[in-house]
């Protein structure tokens, strides 16, 4: 009887949901109470939906079950990763997202910031201590949102038996890009209580999570979840995370066969009685020392990655931006200066020593007249190593490249475009010699220094991490990472391709026009 009375005082007090004590919220699913983190309310590990466990493994996402009061003061455990910066391990009843608010909000129209965090699908959580939101909620104003989803095997395995078993259901793999889908429903129907506005959703993500953003600006179906999108190191527009359909099925039936014993008419029954553990071991990538030199990003090895299944992802990402058939909503997008330095790292890849490694690696990935047509682009004498030159093909072909092709599409059409390149040295990098990395970035976009483990912010970079937060945060209020004149931030020009504009956050902070229009026009003729 207490737990329906809680759930009726939630209700009744206020035209959010909270109760006066701001922790003790009433969502659509029941009540939750948080924690008070001083100038933040946090909301930890809420469910969103249902445990994707036994039957529902490898189904789309289903509506979780009420409660009546629920403690939500600690991130739920993360997705089952064999990698992580946190440690393998996890669980499959995994699906909890994360909200911070401010302290003491009694206005219902905050702007709202959902994250999907990167990771590759493969790894990385929601409730990494690198993605707290306490500091852009506290600073800044708005309500910060981050989300788990499924990764590796157990979000995107396609399979010809799962899309076969649901007729409703016609499609296979990117259940993890669902799992997305169904919390931006959960945002918009639950965020006002927390002192959001459903109306102005930022959603942002970075690596997977940037290439996430992408596949959910151009899909039909996010019409009225989200106003305006940030994509961070996404790969739009780019072919390396996008298998065919068939392509990824065929992976899967590899998997199930070879690895894991699943054939036949049995084939699904079988997978659904695998541990998680034999799963994770049945997909996960092999250590650097025993790939080929380049690594996974050339190598098939990688069978769980979001597939173009003609449901979720309709077409090639590059097509759907090109025909231009979505909400044109505000869309700011940028890439890293030294984007491939990581993947070729001793951290993820064995070196490419010479021509004759750099040549087989690209074999993998591009056609054999292609790679002459790179190995000249990219001569190696023009680079301190073979291993420098793989790297800035990777950076150019599938990150810098593909953001100006995006760009230049999302702008063409009709939606407003802001493009960046961030250029900050961070500090106390985990490697040296890796310049301005993949990732290199998102300590200073949450205000995290010191959490990430891969680099600081450092003392140099608090006035460009101060200036990115700002950017940032104005366009989840508004659209424009402008915001009002006078806010002594250099202004950010709309991106078009004759201007070709992007703002670069380096000290200092400068517009410019450009960025590696050369080798860009390369990629897109080649």
């Amino acid at each position: 009887m207490r737990h329906a009375w809680l759930v009726v005082l939630a209700i009744g007090c206020g035209d959010g949901g909270e109760t006066n004590d701001g922790l003790t919220v009433a969502i659509d699913s029941g009540t939750i109470h948080g924690v008070d983190q001083g100038a933040t309310r946090a909301f930890l590990g809420v469910p969103y939906a249902a445990p994707p466990v036994g039957a529902l493994r490898w189904k789309r996402p289903q509506p979780v079950a009420p409660w009546d009061r629920l403690e939500t003061i600690a991130t739920g455990i993360q997705c089952p990763q064999a990698f992580s910066l946190a440690g393998p391990g996890g669980d499959e009843d995994c699906l909890t997202l994360n909200v911070w608010a401010p302290a003491g909000a009694t206005v219902k129209d905050l702007p709202v910031m959902v994250w999907f965090h990167g990771g590759a699908f493969v790894f990385g959580s929601g409730g990494d201590a690198y993605y707290n939101g306490s500091h852009l909620a506290e600073t800044y104003g708005v309500v910060v949102v981050t989300v788990n989803y499924r990764l590796g095997a157990f979000g995107f395995l396609a399979h010809p038996a799962l899309a076969a078993e649901d007729p409703a259901y016609p499609s296979s793999g990117n259940y993890g890009l669902e799992d997305q889908f169904a919390a931006l429903g959960w945002v918009q129907r639950n965020i006002a209580a927390f002192g959001g506005d459903p109306a102005r959703v930022l959603m942002f993500g970075e690596s997977a999570g940037g290439y996430s953003a992408c596949v959910h600006y151009v899909a039909p179906r996010t019409q009225g979840l989200f106003a305006w999108a940030i994509s961070q190191s996404g790969l739009c527009s780019s072919n390396v995370l996008e298998p065919s359909r068939a392509d990824a099925e065929a992976a899967g039936i590899a998997v199930a066969e070879g690895r894991l014993g699943c054939t036949g008419a049995g084939a699904l029954a079988c997978l659904r009685g695998k541990s998680t553990e034999q799963l994770l071991d049945a997909t996960k990538l092999p250590p650097a020392s025993e790939q080929p030199p380049g690594g996974f990003v050339y190598s098939s090895a990688l069978a769980t990655l979001p597939n173009v299944d003609g449901v979720v992802i309709p077409k090639p990402l590059r097509e759907l931006f090109a025909e231009g058939n979505y909400d044109k909503r505000p869309l700011l997008l940028g890439t890293n200066r030294d984007e491939g330095t990581l993947f070729h790292s001793s951290f993820f890849a064995t070196e490419v020593t010479g021509e004759p490694e750099l040549r087989a690696a690209l074999a993998q990935r591009f056609a054999p007249a292609q790679v002459d047509a790179i190995v000249a682009r990219y001569p190696i004498a023009s680079f301190p190593s073979a291993n420098a030159a793989i790297a800035k093909v990777t950076g150019d072909a599938f990150f810098v490249c593909p953001a100006r092709r995006t760009a230049r599409a999302a702008s063409a059409a009709g939606a407003h475009v802001y493009r960046y390149s961030f250029e900050q040295e961070p500090g106390q990098a985990f490697l040296g010699g890796l310049g301005v990395f993949h990732s290199a970035e998102l300590p200073f976009v949450f205000g995290t220094d010191p959490a990430y483990p891969l680099a600081r912010v450092g003392e140099a970079g608090q006035p460009v991490a101060g200036a990115l937060q700002r950017y940032w945060t104005r366009f989840a209020a508004a659209g424009d990472p402008n915001g009002p004149i006078g806010n002594g931030d250099p202004p950010w020009p709309a991106y078009s391709a004759a201007g070709d504009r992007h703002l670069t956050f380096a000290t200092p902070i400068t517009s410019e026009s450009g960025l590696a229009a050369d080798a860009c026009d390369f990629w897109d003729a080649l």
